[in-house]
Parts: structure tokens; sequence; C-alpha cells
């Protein structure tokens, strides 16, 4: 999905408003029919009935009424803040400021920092403090109320309205105190400053609200040149057809393991196989092949070679029915059998992990189409640099070695050379444990083996690896889980990727 700036999101709204003769009172009822919409959800996962909506005296503000009317008519437990006075509310904020005060709801002005008080923390905290056109650093009080905000946000779910206040929308940057968001419910389209890799500990999670702007106005306004935001509504799954059979689903390779690592290719070959692979088969190291087949699970065909300085790449007899390979997870490094793997691999090839030992130059001149998913320290390692700009550094290694660069982290990058590059917002922090990228490397493989093109495999294993993270999140919060759980919630982002 494209982003783009403040200003142009400015010009859709007016053009709607005079050339469509939409009110803007409507557009920001959608707007806040949306962010209740997102708040109802939020709540019913938490089991809980109270929200606090915290609203500025700007348009961000109208949202917020607009969201509290909805909200009034769920029967919850609803608080209104206003950040200032009510007489500065002024044209559509004001009608909404209105007619939520008809639906019953008395807002509370806040002015100093004695009136931050709660008598029960809230489930959600809906920040609509500061819009899209606010630049700067928030100042005096405003600053103060964010950073109760942040102090409230150890027990409650922060919801930002279009753009954690405090943030650039154009930017990303937040040069003082910022909103700290769970979830950032934007407008239309995404803002260019929400995906930049500086407004990444603010935003969280995206979900975009349609509020309604004529398609052909939103294909006219400019997208950000560099990046565009992942999104699951233009993400697809290769088609399963009546008649097929297993084969027909992709049989993947995974080589890996070693003393201490077994579990790496384990779970890679479990995520596989909940990705969509028909077949998925593990070479590993004879010393611990039993252990990687008793965790792998009956349905992987695990098989033993004693040396890897000895094993036989061949794809013209036992490998000839491989349709993707993946190399790497708890391997240990041996740039030989990568080189030579690199020579002679006819299909799709993931580097991973310890398999990323090898010059980008050798990468560059493989037989075959190479998806490299480093971490930062990964990535310094293979191109010599460490990570100081994200965007840059993944499209430049990209070019490099003409194949897809999967940068992960918060804020995944994905670049390929004859695409635009996407980045990913799904996800959360609880996904920082032992074998999160394992799981990610075992999805990736199996797309791949099912018949999608690299950058298209790449991005929606991203987008898929951080949904099944978030599912897995809402059931064992984000310090309990695990990668297992990744791998058990592939079934829930799936449909949510099928179905969106």
């Amino acid at each position: 999905m494209k982003t783009i700036s403040s200003a142009d999101m400015r010009e859709l709204d007016r053009r709607t408003i005079e050339e469509f003769n939409v009110p803007g009172d409507v557009l920001m009822e959608r707007a806040g029919q949306g962010v209740a919409e997102i708040t109802l959800d939020i709540l019913t996962a938490r089991m809980s009935d109270s929200v606090l909506l915290i609203a500025g005296t700007g348009n961000n503000g109208g949202d917020v009424f607009a969201a509290a009317s909805f909200l009034a008519e769920a029967e919850l437990d609803v608080t209104v803040w206003i950040c200032g006075s009510k007489r500065k509310i002024k044209g559509d904020a004001e009608y909404h400021l209105k007619k939520m005060i008809r639906r019953g709801i008395q807002p509370v002005e806040i002015t100093n920092p004695e009136d931050l008080a709660l008598e029960r923390t809230p489930a959600v905290i809906v920040d609509g403090l500061l819009g899209t056109g606010a630049t700067g650093a928030p100042r005096g009080f405003m600053s103060e109320v964010i950073n109760f905000i942040n102090k409230e946000a150890q027990r409650s779910f922060i919801l930002s309205v279009d753009i954690p206040s405090g943030v650039d929308a154009d930017t990303g940057i937040a040069e003082g105190s910022a909103v700290r968001a769970n979830l950032t419910a934007t407008m239309c389209l995404p803002k260019t400053g929400l995906i930049r890799p500086e407004a990444i500990p603010y935003v969280g999670n995206i979900e975009v609200i349609d509020i309604g702007i004529p398609s052909i106005l939103k294909e006219q306004v400019p997208a950000c040149p560099d990046a565009e935001l992942i999104d699951r509504a233009n993400l697809l799954i290769p088609f399963r057809g009546n008649e097929t059979h297993k084969g027909h689903h992709g049989h993947v390779l995974l080589i890996g393991g070693s003393v201490g690592t077994t579990g790496a290719i384990a779970m890679a070959a479990r995520a596989a196989l909940r990705s969509g692979a028909g077949l998925v088969s593990v070479l590993a190291p004879e010393e611990v092949y039993p252990i990687v087949a008793q965790a792998a699970g009956p349905e992987i065909m695990v098989h033993p070679f004693p040396d890897i300085g000895k094993l036989s790449v061949d794809f013209s007899k036992v490998w000839k029915k491989v349709n993707a390979v993946c190399v790497g997870p708890g391997l240990g490094q041996h740039p030989e059998f990568i080189e030579q793997l690199l020579k002679v691999c006819p299909v799709p090839l993931v580097l991973d992990a310890d398999a990323l030992c090898v010059s980008p130059e050798k990468i560059a001149a493989a037989n075959c189409p190479v998806v490299l998913t480093p971490h930062p320290g990964e990535f310094e390692r293979l191109f010599g640099e460490p990570v100081s700009d994200r965007w840059a550094q993944t499209r430049a290694a990209a070019d490099r070695t003409s194949q897809t660069v999967v940068l992960k982290g918060a804020g995944t990058v994905v670049a390929h050379p004859d695409y635009k590059m996407g980045v990913n917002m799904s996800g959360n922090p609880g996904m920082a444990t032992a074998g999160s990228g394992d799981v990610l490397t075992g999805i990736l493989s199996a797309l791949l083996g099912r018949g999608m093109e690299p950058f298209e495999a790449a991005i929606t294993g991203v987008h898929l690896h951080g949904l099944a993270g978030d599912i897995a999140a809402e059931e064992m919060t984000q310090e309990a889980m695990i990668a297992t759980d990744i791998i058990l919630a592939l079934p829930d982002a799936f449909r949510m990727i099928q179905f969106s």
C-alpha cells in the first residue's frame, strides 16, 4: 500500500469535500466510526469495557469525539479528556463535540498536571492529541500529557489516531516527547512518516481506515518513491485447486542443525509445513539426526549426513524433485558448501543465519534466485557495515547482490532491485525471542516452494510472520510468547490474509 505526505492527505480531504460534495463532518464521522470499531475489538480481546479518549482541540480531537459517540452506543465505560479549552474547538470538530455531549458523554477539560488522575486504569487509551498537521516538539502541558500516556502504557493498550502525537507525519521523527502506541489507526492512506525507521519506536501496528475518499483521487496522489507499507489486503496466497495433491504444493528441503542448535532447523521445518508446503525434508548432521527427527515431528522427512564437506549437492538425481532449498538454521558456518550450492542450485534458495557467510559478490553470481534474511548483526558481517539507515542499506544490499534482501527487526524491510521496497509493520516486541527468525525462514521457504516469486514470497512471509506473532501475543502475552506459539498461530494468520 502506498504512503503519502500529510499535505497530500489534506488535499485529498479538500477535493473530496469540494469535488464530490462529501461534507467534512461526514469524513470525520467515518474516521470516528473506524476508531470506535478498532477500540471495540481491542476491548473484546482484553475482556474489558473501559476506555479513555484524550483529544486535542484540532481535527484529530474531532475524530476522537466522533469515536466516543459511537462507543456511547455500546454501553461502555467511556471517558473523554480534552487537552485545553472546549472554546478553542471549531468547525467539524465542534460539531462532533456537541453531538458527543448529546449522546451523554461530558468531556473533562485537563489543563494542568493535577488533572492527570485516573480513578481506575482503562483497558484502552485513545491518543487524539496531535494530528498530521502538528510540527516540532510538543510544548508545555501537551508534553506532560504525552508522558502520562506513555506511563500508563504499562497497563493500558495505546491506540493513536492517524499518527502518534509528537511524531512528524512525513519524516517519522519525534523531536521531543511522543506517544508510544501499540497500534496506529490512520485515515485513507498511511502517512510516509509512519513507516520510516525513525518512527518504529512509536507507531506499533498500523490499521488503515477507509473514510470514503474516492479511489480516483487516491490513485492520482503521488506515493512515497522509496518504500510502501506491506498490507494484507494486497497479498495473495497460492491457490489450492480441488484436484491437487501434495506434489502440487512444493517440496522444500531444509539443511541445518548442529550440536546445541537442533531446535532451529526443527522449528523452520515445522513452520514450512504449517505454511502450506506439500512436502518438507530436512538434512541434519548424523550426530544430531535423532534429536532433529523427534523435534520436527512425524510429518517431516529427516535424513542424516555424516559430513557437510562431503555432502553431495545433486539436483539431477537425489534432489531433482525439490522446489526450494533453505540452508542455515543452526548449521554453523560452512562457506565452501554455501558457495557450491550457489553455483549449482536451480531452485529458489533461502540463506539464513550461519549460511550468510559468503561474499555478496558470490551471492550475486548465484545460479538461482536467493532470499537473504539477515538480522542487523548478520547484515554487518555480510556487508561489512553496521546498520544505521535501514532503508538505504537494504536497498544498496539488494542492488549489490541482485537478490531479495529481508532485513529483519522492528519494521522489517524487504528489497529487490526490480521493486519498490516493502516495510512490514505487523508483529510486536514479544517476537524478540529465540527461534522467531527460524519460523520466518520456514514460512519463506514454503512460499517459495509453492511457486511464489522471491520478492512476493518475502513480503507475504514477513507479514504472515508478524500477524501470527500478534495473534500469539493476544493469547499468550508478549512476555510469555515463544517461537512455537507463532507456528501454532499461523492458521489464523493465513485466514486473515485470505479473507481480508
